[in-house]
Parts: structure tokens; C-alpha cells; sequence
């Protein structure tokens, strides 16, 4: 794994991170955002998996596009 493959993945974690944040808890939402509620754990657990998962494949996909 070289810098870029690491930087991304850091990027994704601190990505899926920030998704759950928001998600599960709406007081950290913006104004307009805040009424809808809170996503159950499992919701916002599923979203953060999401996001994760397809920064997984953009580092698939570099590495693929280096010659692996």
C-alpha cells in the first residue's frame, strides 16, 4: 500500500466516521436538517459501512489502475 492508497483510506475512515455522527445524532446537523431525527444505530451504522466500502473500492480501483 503506498501514500496514496493509505491517504485515502484515512480519508474514507474519517468519512464514514463523520456519516455516522450525522446520522445518529441530528443536533450536529444543520438548521434546515436538525427535524427530521435521529437514524436508528443500525441505520447509521449501515450508511457509515456504505461510504466506507466504496472508498475500499477507490483504493481497489488505484491500486488496479498502478499495475497492482
Amino acid at each position: 500500500m503506498d501514500a496514496a492508497q493509505a491517504l485515502i483510506a484515512i480519508i474514507g475512515l474519517v468519512a464514514a466516521i463523520v456519516t455516522y455522527c450525522l446520522m445518529r445524532f441530528p443536533h450536529m446537523r444543520r438548521d434546515e436538517f436538525r427535524g427530521f431525527g435521529a437514524f436508528s444505530v443500525a441505520g447509521a451504522a449501515l450508511g457509515a459501512l456504505c461510504v466506507f466500502l466504496f472508498t475500499l473500492l477507490l483504493v481497489l480501483a488505484q491500486w488496479g489502475w498502478q499495475g497492482g
